[in-house]
């Protein structure tokens, strides 16, 4: 909620009273009376984007029944403008001057003024409606259209990207005040299904997909002939090609190309076992090391990295990463001075600059750690003053709940584990029951930030366990290969081993330790159960595979070849064949379960679908065994309504709390 609306509440009663009584939060002395819808609440304020001058702020708010464009006078910090624009999502809100701004909906890009104004279809879905005659034509000129490259101050011309209805990729130059297309790169002849271009929309890499293969392609010629791409490296030729077989284990990573002549950022490990950010000159095959850590990958095939451009200069100032909390690096001694004084102002936090305007004097900030969602902040470098535009966690009470810690720990053979841990709200002198939470994936992780089930689980009273088991990304090749054709054997083993090591410290009570996950993490919950019916007193499993040959199944049936044959891979179905795939398999596996588990799977589920807990369900009744499952309406694989986040973070709780383990 902005706080620009409720200003008199400020003057006359004092931000803290106004919360507390607007959420129910007023008298709360145990972070137990926390409401649990308010943990799963949405954000219903975003997009922040400053204008080239730094004089307005505009932002997306989201009612019940539209969305608008909000636009903040900044030298008054008041709510100029209002106006609708969509039922549906407004993607990519971008100003393409101090007065006009554009966005996506649905493929279309529209443009409209700062005051509502003039609101109009900047480029139609149709590419040339003049060539449409029928049926078959129309499909020819169908686009679905977004902002290729950020405008760099009052341009009149803007990069654009267009998908034609084959998915091949195109690039366009469009004039946002007539509308004019010149076309820099038509995908009718390579039939390209990714591109790589410069800030000037010139194609450097073509990627084109069959099947299960990505090939990277250059262009040698004005005829668009093309070559296989390669990198130089230390005089070591690396492809670019990958499939699903060694999509995890590539050796260089494109992340794009940079402002400075015939260089590209990427992420490559030739030289060790994690990847580092490196500028790279695709032409001379120069290559200088801008980031690097022991522990962390600087990114990976799996891990974003985030590169900040100062637009005005044309050049990276900083890039941001994933360690053990989200990390920037600040080339600039500008942007340095900047961080070091919002981490003064906001110690404890993660305080990450994201926006600023054109002369880099005016910055969107988040700062957020593991017990809130975050601040929107403004920060007036001249006046060296900061202002909360919005706080997205005005529902909950930070201060009752944990941050999260960072917990190492040894496995049996001396593997060592990074995971995150956080205590009960509340604190005592007991041992702590514990819930595990296993991540998806889960060639994925777990990173530092909030988390509503967390927070909720902690809030009632149990810590909460998320560790990076081998086959986690980010920590390097090694440690991810490591879960391959693994995920019932030593994924499982590792989060076990991070529950023997809290009990073994005396933090954990033992009969008390639960585990609860989504996707994989929901079978991971499953399979220990089975694996592991002596450490583990309860299990609550969503949107897990259950049957994974059915799912392999899935994949081949809806030709997700990349997908059908990353899985065959991981699992190891060619090395150990149906059978042992089976063994694997909650499904196959039922009459094992031998601890009290709960299921859910939401009804439109498009990566695992629903029929999996539907014969799982069917499976449980005919053998007439105490296994609830639950098929949630109206959620996909991963869960949006409050009300459905809610139900399974009460039901959860409800489970654990009936069921304590007899330790002899």
């Amino acid at each position: 909620m902005t706080r620009l609306k409720y200003l008199f509440l400020f003057l006359a009663f004092g931000y803290a009273n106004f919360l507390t009584s607007a959420y129910g939060l007023e008298g709360i002395t145990d972070p137990a009376q926390i409401p649990a819808e308010n943990f799963f609440k949405e954000n219903t304020e975003f997009s922040y984007r400053i204008s080239p001058d730094g004089k307005q702020l505009a932002f997306i708010r989201k009612y019940t029944q539209t969305y608008n464009i909000v636009i903040t006078d900044l030298e008054k910090f008041v709510e100029v403008h209002e106006f609708p624009v969509s039922k549906n999502v407004p993607e990519q809100l971008t100003w393409i001057s101090n007065s006009r701004l554009v966005f996506g909906l649905t493929g279309v890009i529209y443009s409209v003024n700062q005051d509502g104004a003039d609101l109009r279809i900047l480029i139609s879905s149709i590419y040339d409606a003049d060539k449409v005659k029928g049926y078959i034509s129309l499909v020819k000129n169908l686009r679905y259209w977004s902002l290729l490259k950020r405008p760099r101050g009052n341009e009149e011309d803007v990069l654009f990207l267009s998908y034609n209805s084959d998915g091949h990729a195109n690039v366009h130059k469009i004039n946002i005040y007539t509308g004019e297309k010149t076309d820099l790169y038509d995908a009718g002849k390579l039939k390209a299904d990714g591109l790589y271009t410069d800030r000037d929309g010139k194609v450097v890499l073509v990627e084109k997909i069959k099947k299960e293969q990505h090939s990277f392609y250059r262009l040698v010629n004005d005829q668009n002939d093309l070559e296989l791409a390669s990198l130089d490296i230390a005089n070591q030729s690396y492809q670019l090609n990958y499939d699903a077989k060694s999509y995890l284990n590539r050796s260089v990573v494109v992340h794009e190309i940079g402002y400075d002549k015939d260089t590209m950022y990427l992420s490559e490990k030739t030289s060790g076992d994690r990847y580092q950010l490196v500028k790279y000159n695709y032409v001379t095959n120069a290559k200088e090391v801008i980031g690097s850590d022991p522990i962390y990958d600087v990114g990976s095939p799996d891990e974003s990295v985030s590169l900040h451009y100062d637009y005005k200069n044309k050049r990276l100032v900083g890039f941001s990463y994933s360690a053990d909390k989200r990390k920037t690096v600040w080339l600039d001694d500008r942007f340095k001075n900047y961080q070091q004084t919002l981490d003064k102002s906001y110690p404890g936090r993660i305080n990450r600059i994201y926006d600023w305007n054109e002369n880099a004097d005016k910055l969107l900030v988040v700062s957020s750690d593991a017990r809130t969602k975050g601040k929107v902040i403004v920060f007036d470098t001249i006046r060296n003053k900061t202002i909360v535009q919005t706080d997205y966690s005005d529902m909950l009470s930070p201060a009752h709940m944990k941050d999260t810690e960072i917990y190492k720990y040894k496995t049996q053979d001396e593997t060592a584990i990074t995971s995150y841990l956080t205590p009960p709200a509340k604190t005592t002198n007991k041992k702590w029951p514990l819930i595990v939470m296993p991540h998806g994936g889960p060639f994925s992780r777990s990173y530092y930030g909030y988390d509503g089930h967390m927070q909720y689980f902690s809030t009632r009273g149990y810590a909460v366990l998320e560790p990076n088991f081998r086959g986690s990304t980010g920590y390097g090749v090694q440690h991810l290969i490591a879960g391959k054709q693994q995920i019932a054997d030593l994924m499982l083993a590792d989060i076990a081993d991070g529950v023997r090591a809290l009990i073994k410290e005396n933090k954990v009570d033992p009969s008390q330790v639960y585990i609860l996950g989504f996707s994989y993490g929901g079978y991971a919950a499953i399979m220990s159960a089975i694996k592991y019916p002596e450490l583990y007193s309860a299990a609550v499993s969503a949107a897990a595979p259950l049957d994974l040959n059915k799912q392999l199944k899935h994949y081949k049936k809806e030709e997700l070849w990349f997908a059908y044959e990353f899985w065959q891979d991981l699992i190891g179905v060619k090395q150990q064949g149906k059978k042992f795939v089976e063994s694997i398999s909650p499904y196959q596996r039922v009459d094992d379960i031998k601890i009290p588990l709960l299921v859910f799977h939401g009804d439109r589920d498009n990566i695992i679908p629903k029929e999996q807990a539907e014969d799982f369900k069917k499976l449980v009744e005919k053998k007439k065994l105490n296994i609830p499952v639950r098929i949630i309406q109206s959620e996909g694989h991963g869960w949006d309504l409050v009300s459905s986040n809610t139900y399974f973070a009460e039901k959860s709780v409800e489970l654990f709390k009936a069921n304590k383990k007899s330790i002899q």
